[in-house]
This record gives structure tokens, C-alpha cells and sequence, in this order.
């Protein structure tokens, strides 16, 4: 691929690093780590890579590899492209999106992300200098540049990136005049998409024509809420612009997820907006919540996914939990 070779700024080295243990790697594969080792002595398996200590190690690459000498299908049924989005803003959609992406991404699953928003938090949330990239979504949409030159490819071999910034912003005005121009996402994505398994956008809080371009691109809504009221009307906003887009271009989504976002169930107020959205919502409401864990928040602080900041944190559980419930995956562990 024609793409930019990505220094990860200050977060390179870790990303490069990511290893999983026999354990860890034998449960991404859905066998026991006996059948692994034992599948490595009859030579079925290459030998595994060995660090310092002469330990087995395993990288994210590794995954879908094996898969195959298993002759196991991707445990995604098909590509996938799914847009998270919501008109409120705040609902920390950016920070679940990044860790939802790059965990799917350290499974194995060849992942690329998109930044629609111009303030550029997906590609801070993944710990890139979001002003180093001249080139953005912009490039493509607008000037026409070849998709393929805007991607940027990271130190995890499965995760590539379409980087936002302010270089962004004159999308809106750009588009409107444009032929199309309600479909030009989607076209862009399809000249690519073969090479993914997992396409997920990040959009910003608002309806606009690239917000409108993302729907239109996308299999699958993923709607992160806030246990409180305005998070419950701003749904009922986006539910009724759907409608619309439905309407006006016989489109629908395949799948639509709401998950809650921030959870605290000692918080009456969350409950009793649990209780409105199982109520009113519960065809597209998920089981999983993501619960309130100050290490999301310093995970955010700091440019990091949190299975890179804190593996083992309750954030890190159901954020790995969401991602199975989402995909229907078997067999996932958070254990990295």
C-alpha cells in the first residue's frame, strides 16, 4: 500500500511492542494453549518467536496468520464499517471508539480508522500528533486525492488510519457544491475496503453533509449515551434525522447498538435513564455498559487506548465485553 510510514509520536515504541503470551494468543485463536504448543511441535504452527528469557511471544500480525493455517475464517462474518455518532456531544464517543478500534486491531483484525471530526480526538485518542499530517480525509473527498495516499499505517501492522485535523474543517462548504455529493465517503471507502476487515469512523456531534456521507458508508450505528436527559433527547434527535435519511435516500442501517457510556449505578440518575432507554430504546440497546473508570479518563489524558494504559482495568473488561457483544465474537479475553 501507498501510505505514509507512521512515527507514532511519543506512543510508537508501545504500539510496536504490543506481545501476547501463549495464553493470551491461544484464546484470540479459540483453542487451549495446550493445542497451540502441541500444534508448534508437530510443526503445524511456525515456531513461535522467543524473547531474551526464551519465552514465547506473539504480535497482533500473528493472529490472522494462524487463523489461516487453522483454516479458520475472520471472526468477522464481513467487512464491516461502522460509524459512531451522536448529536451530543460529550459522550466520550471518541475515547471508545479509539480503544474499540485498537483492540480489534491487537486481535488481529486488519482495522482502519477514520477521523471525521476536525478537532482530530480519535487521532489523539490513538496518540498522534494530529498536526503532523498535512493530508486528511479532505484530500481525498475534495481535491481527489488517491485514498491510498491519505492512510497512514502504524506500528501495529493491523491498524491503519486516516489522521483529522483543521485541514479538515472546509469540508462542509467544499462538499456542497460537489455532484454526488452525499455518496463521494462511500465510494472512496469501496476503492479500499478490500484490504480491511474492520472499517470504524469517529464522527463529530452534529448533522452535516460528511456526517451524512458516514451514514450512507456504514453498515452498522453505534450510539455511545450518557446516563442522563439531555443524552435520551439528543437520541431522540438523531432517531428522527434518521428517519429522514431513510426516507430521502432508502437507506437503513443493518444493525444499530446503543450502549451506555460512563456508567454508575450508585447514581439514581443512571438508573432511571437506564430504565427510559430500555424502555424506549430496547430493540437497539445493549447489554454492556461501560462503566465509570477514572482510568479511561487518564488513558484519554494521555493519547492512549486503555488496553495499552490499564489492561486489566474494569474500562479495559467492557470495552473488550462491548466489542464481543457488537461482533458476536466467542472466545475474546481482555488479557493482553
Amino acid at each position: 500500500m501507498a501510505a505514509h510510514s507512521l512515527p507514532l509520536i511519543q506512543k510508537a515504541q508501545i504500539l510496536g511492542d504490543t506481545v501476547y503470551s501463549p495464553t493470551a494468543f491461544s484464546k484470540f485463536l479459540g483453542i487451549s494453549k495446550n493445542d497451540l504448543l502441541e500444534k508448534e511441535a508437530k510443526g503445524i504452527f511456525p515456531p513461535a518467536k522467543r524473547d531474551s528469557s526464551r519465552e514465547r511471544y506473539y504480535r497482533p500480525e500473528d493472529v490472522s496468520r494462524y487463523r489461516n493455517y487453522l483454516g479458520l475464517p475472520s471472526p468477522l462474518k464481513s467487512i464491516r464499517k461502522q460509524l459512531f455518532l451522536n448529536f451530543k456531544g460529550g459522550t466520550g464517543k471518541s475515547t471508545i471508539s479509539a480503544s474499540y478500534g485498537f483492540r480489534l486491531a491487537q486481535m488481529g483484525v486488519r482495522t482502519l480508522m477514520i477521523d471525521l471530526d476536525p478537532q482530530g480526538h480519535l487521532t489523539q485518542c490513538l496518540g498522534l500528533n494530529s498536526q503532523q499530517f498535512p493530508k486528511t480525509l479532505f484530500s481525498a473527498l475534495i481535491e481527489k486525492e488517491d485514498m491510498e495516499k491519505i492512510i497512514v499505517k502504524t506500528d501495529l501492522p493491523t491498524l491503519d488510519i486516516i489522521p483529522s485535523n483543521l485541514n479538515l474543517s472546509p469540508v462542509e462548504l467544499s462538499l456542497f457544491s460537489m455532484n454526488s455529493r452525499e455518496f463521494r465517503l462511500r465510494r472512496l471507502i469501496n476503492s479500499v475496503e478490500k484490504q480491511y476487515e474492520l472499517i470504524v469512523m469517529d464522527a463529530s456531534p452534529s448533522i452535516g453533509l460528511l456526517n451524512l456521507n458516514a451514514i450512507l458508508a456504514s453498515n452498522d450505528l453505534i450510539i455511545p449515551v450518557l446516563a442522563d436527559f439531555l443524552s435520551y433527547h439528543g437520541l431522540k434527535i438523531l432517531f428522527e434525522t434518521l428517519s429522514t435519511i431513510e426516507e430521502d435516500f432508502s437507506f437503513v442501517f443493518e444493525n444499530i447498538f446503543i450502549f451506555l457510556n460512563r456508567y454508575n449505578e450508585s447514581h439514581r440518575i443512571c438508573k432511571r435513564s437506564k430504565k427510559a432507554l430500555e424502555t424506549h430504546y430496547d430493540k437497539y440497546l445493549l447489554s454492556t455498559v461501560i462503566r465509570q473508570d477514572t482510568k479511561i479518563a487518564e488513558a484519554t489524558s494521555q493519547g492512549t487506548p486503555i488496553f495499552l494504559f490499564a489492561q486489566s482495568s474494569k474500562g479495559a473488561v467492557d470495552v473488550q465485553s462491548l466489542i464481543d457483544e457488537i461482533l458476536e465474537l466467542k472466545g475474546a479475553d481482555h488479557v493482553g
